[in-house]
């Protein structure tokens, strides 16, 4: 009675959360595809080219946070399940005033930075002005985010998903709005940075409200700053410095790469295969956010049955989405490139297919390095994690000049393939406690299964319709996602998934019952 008592409330939380998730992020996806043609057009390929990279420089700020903001969810997590709420309460004010005084240093070295950046990429004499301007704006937007975030680290400790979701969409829509004003005015791209400023100002006093209502006993905002709870947080967050520059090295190198050995122009058609390529990513993440909080939960009550379910479940259903959302993104990028950006782009959909590839892989460790990292045991990922990103950019470099922007892309899913595969999988599972057999049965083959009806679904659509316009691309797009659902949920050992969509359509079928007799109700 127990187990299923504990097993309807992890669903009902999974469902509530990977809900709100979903919401904010299809709002924020659907935002940005609208937009970027849009912003596009209106800048160009060159300076949307300049932006692109600059952002991609500055974002390397965000590593000073030292794994910290990560910490922070950790014990929030852990200490508020112990009850311990005075020794989070300390954590909290410990890492938000190491992170604020990280946070002015990066806007001061941004200020004096900035001639660096004109002097190691190859900008145009006319544009070197509004790249000096664009790159301190951008710093200032890193330094102001980087204490910012440890309140949605707080939030996320809390498991407040719905909150944090509700900030994401207020950001989305006000920098939309902005985007679209200071664009129809002619402020260009230096009015871009200033809207990502005033947003992240914006979020960041929604975000202090919200944990002064939900939890006012952790103080927030407090001075304070101790040693002790420093040593605990960096003790932890080291190694998640090293696993984020990796993933930096993975995801923001490539472009640093273009922009050094290519024309300015070519980080754009890079640039717009990469997000498109991450669309699948960015959709899984919404369920992943959960695992960390959840597996400290479980490691502070000690239970490694549910932690070693945890890991298996949370692999299958990572596997499941990417794989649907993937397979319809690879059949379907040629036309959907065309409508979106325009038949000059079709050309990049070998880019796209590449770095879909190389998502998927490093994608499919993520539910590992969350659960390692709620039980304290992710410190031999960092040593992976690094050694990938560093074989990525000098892959990239050696693959530029003879293969262009597709050596770029090959340069991230070599070294890619060969560290999660054959590294980082093994690693987790022999910490976690599963067999390979185990993963195949319960991981591998119900994921990968419905791919086959899905993708001959998709491709006689596609050759039938020959679909032209966004509409009738996303029409089939979705009808694919749909068919691997139904052979999924059919598919035995789906056991979990099949309670989450039975309580879905239940919890559906009962709302709309329920507002459809209002003369009942009244």
């Amino acid at each position: 009675m127990t187990d299923a008592l504990t097993r309807s409330k992890v669903v009902r939380h999974v469902l509530i959360s990977s809900l709100s998730n979903y919401i904010g992020k299809f709002i924020n996806l659907a935002t940005w595809f609208i937009l970027t043609p849009f912003i596009l057009k209106q800048l160009g390929e060159a300076i949307y080219g300049l932006w692109t990279l600059v952002s991609s420089v500055v974002a390397y700020g965000y590593l000073l946070d030292f794994g910290i903001t990560e910490a922070v969810t950790k014990y929030v997590a852990e200490y508020r399940t112990r009850g311990e709420g005075e020794r989070a309460s300390d954590i909290i004010a410990t890492g938000l005033w190491t992170n604020a005084g990280v946070g002015l240093l990066i806007i001061l070295a941004s200020m004096l930075l900035a001639p660096l950046f004109t002097g190691v990429f190859d900008i145009p004499p006319a544009k070197q002005e509004m790249a000096l301007l664009l790159f301190r704006l951008a710093g200032a937007t890193v330094g102001i985010s980087l204490p910012c975030a440890t309140t949605t680290a707080v939030l996320r400790g809390l498991q407040r998903f719905d909150l944090i979701n509700l900030t994401v969409v207020t950001a989305t829509l006000s920098t939309a709005a902005g985007t679209i004003l200071v664009l129809f005015l002619g402020a260009g791209v230096v009015g871009l940075a200033y809207v990502g400023l005033v947003t992240t100002l914006l979020v960041q006093v929604m975000s202090i409200w919200f944990v002064y209502r939900i939890a006012p006993e952790l103080r927030y905002g407090r001075l304070a700053l101790d040693s002790s709870h420093l040593k605990v947080l960096f003790t932890y967050s080291s190694s998640l410095f090293i696993m984020n520059l990796g993933g930096y090295l993975e995801s923001k190198s490539d472009e640093l790469v273009i922009g050094r050995f290519l024309p300015i122009s070519a980080v754009t058609p890079y640039s717009l295969a990469r997000r498109l390529s991450t669309l699948p990513q960015m959709i899984t993440e919404q369920f992943l956010t959960l695992l960390l909080p959840m597996a400290s939960e479980l490691n502070a009550k000690e239970d490694r049955a549910q932690l070693r379910s945890l890991y298996v479940v949370s692999t299958r259903v990572t596997l499941a989405i990417f794989l649907s959302m993937s397979m319809a993104l690879i059949v379907l990028v040629k036309p959907l490139l065309n409508a979106w950006v325009g038949a000059d782009y079709v050309s990049y959909s070998s880019l796209v297919v590449v770095l879909v590839l190389a998502s998927l892989i490093d994608t499919s460790t993520w539910p590992a390095g969350f659960v390692l990292q709620g039980i304290a045991r992710h410190a031999p990922l960092a040593a992976m994690t690094i050694g990938s990103g560093i074989a990525n950019i000098t892959l990239s470099i050696l693959l530029v000049s003879r293969f262009g922007l597709l050596g770029v892309a090959l340069g991230t899913l070599i070294p890619t393939t060969i560290v999660c595969l054959g590294f980082v999988i093994p690693y987790a599972m022999r910490v976690i406690g599963t067999s390979a057999r185990e993963m195949y049965a319960k991981v591998l083959w119900p994921s990968a299964f419905p791919l086959i009806p899905m993708s001959i679904v998709m491709i006689i659509l596609r050759e039938i319709l020959h679909p032209a316009s966004l509409i009738m691309i996303l029409t089939i797009a979705g009808l694919g996602p749909l068919v691997y659902l139904v052979v999924y949920l059919r598919i035995e050992v789906n056991e979990f998934e099949r309670t989450v969509v039975n309580k879905i359509v239940k919890e559906s079928v009962a709302r709309v019952r329920f507002y459809s007799k209002p003369a009942e109700r009244g």
